[in-house]
């Protein structure tokens, strides 16, 4: 009598728990092993960021473009990283980057003001790629101290000036080539927390910008990808959670990945996207919208509880449940109620149980993720061992939000397509 007691849900969730995947043998072994592999792929990205900005010289060179005053020193430079590249694959990861010494980071603002006081477009470009390379040459636990040393160098001259200015006038250029380049280095100094203040302690015109430029893009392409970057990192910051609201930055979102579901969207878009829709519904102000526009909120729910029996990724899949906690809260009890939302998410956790095939370790661990998540989210709160159907959902604090940007050891990821050059 007492099991019949127990919701459904949580009964689906107490089986679920009891298949406990087999420990990893071996374990300091392929620790080892993993972190030489890190390594490799690490130097491989680095001398793929180095052919994209070859690629990009040539492509110059075969238009009849300039490819700027500095060509030699850039090649020597390239030859520098290289050697080192290739020291570190055949050390086994041994040798580790370094970060840019203050001359060299002294030098590339010093350029980047004189190429932009002569409008010389193809010298801009050049000067943010080699910031960029340089930045992804660094080993991933020195990143957070090379966005400091940016922001130190004040790369963007906003701290000097006390306005963006500068970094304004770049982005309301009319090229393709330079907003990629500028997006994808101010992704890379947003990945901190102190680069998020840097580049909005003086306005908010830089993040209106990204928004403005995001929403110019074909779904997928690289810019997309680097502004929805970009915004992911600046929405851990709650007081900027009110800029990307009144640009209704939620609806775009969630149309973003509906879309997806009709043709296919590039994964990181989606990944990043459905992040930022997390993680703006995890904000109060937005809950406090959405309690004054029930008519949109309802909306939203159903439309999230539609998408989780879609043919998602199980990334944004867990995105998208994350959303649907925020929206399960007491103050939405009544579209909680007219959406039958416990029955559905019950459903769906039979249903995915069932029919998610775990072809590997990793899908079976996404499996365990997704389900676990479900119960810890929509389990009901543990008060004095009552598991009556009145479900008050566990809460997710402040440090839960995501952050798309860091690895499990809290080192930085700074993004790299291989398509970026086409």
């Amino acid at each position: 009598m007492q099991d019949e007691k127990v919701p459904r849900l949580y009964k689906l969730f107490d089986n679920s728990n009891n298949k406990n995947l087999k420990p990893t043998k071996n374990d300091k072994e392929f620790k080892e092993l993993n972190k030489k592999h890190q390594a490799v792929l690490q130097s491989a990205r680095q001398i793929f960021s180095i052919a994209i900005n070859c690629l990009q010289q040539l492509h110059n060179i075969k238009d009849g473009n300039s490819v700027g005053e500095n060509l030699g020193e850039t090649i020597e430079n390239y030859k520098t990283q290289l050697g080192k590249y290739h020291k570190i694959l055949l050390s086994d990861g041994a040798e580790r980057s370094e970060l840019l010494s203050e001359t060299v980071m002294i030098e590339h603002k010093t350029k980047l003001i004189k190429a932009k006081e002569e409008n010389n477009l193809e010298n801009i470009i050049e000067v943010l790629l080699s910031l960029r390379v340089n930045a992804l040459q660094i080993s991933p636990e020195l990143r957070k101290n090379l966005v400091y040393e940016l922001i130190r160098n004040d790369i963007f001259l906003i701290t000097k000036k006390k306005n963006s200015k500068f970094l304004m006038d770049l982005l309301a250029i009319n090229s393709n080539a330079l907003k990629h380049a500028l997006c994808a280095l101010i992704s890379v100094i947003a990945a901190t927390y102190k680069g998020v203040e840097y580049l909005t302690e003086a306005d908010l015109s830089v993040m209106q910008r990204i928004i403005d430029i995001l929403k110019e893009q074909e779904d997928g392409s690289v810019t997309q990808r680097f502004c929805l970057a970009i915004l992911q990192k600046m929405s851990i910051k709650e007081d900027l959670i009110e800029v990307l609201l009144k640009n209704k930055m939620h609806e775009w979102l969630l149309k973003l990945i509906e879309r997806s579901v009709g043709h296919e969207i590039h994964q990181f878009s989606l990944d990043f996207g459905s992040a930022v829709l997390a993680n703006i519904l995890h904000a109060n102000s937005t809950l406090e919208m959405l309690d004054k526009h029930p008519t949109l909120a309802k909306s939203m729910l159903e439309r999230m509880l539609s998408l989780i029996r879609q043919n998602i990724q199980t990334s944004v899949l867990m995105h998208i449940l994350i959303c649907l906690s925020y929206l399960s809260k007491e103050r939405f009890s009544q579209h909680v109620e007219e959406c039958q939302f416990v029955d559905k998410i019950s459903d769906f956790v039979e249903y995915f149980s069932k029919n998610h095939v775990a072809e590997n370790e990793n899908d079976e661990i996404d499996k365990r993720t997704v389900l676990d998540l479900c119960a810890h989210m929509f389990h009901p709160k543990d008060v004095g061992g009552d598991t009556s159907q009145t479900m008050e959902y566990n809460d997710m604090k402040f440090e839960d939000k995501i952050k798309e940007f860091e690895n499990e050891q809290g080192d930085l990821i700074f993004e790299c397509f291989p398509d970026e050059v086409s």
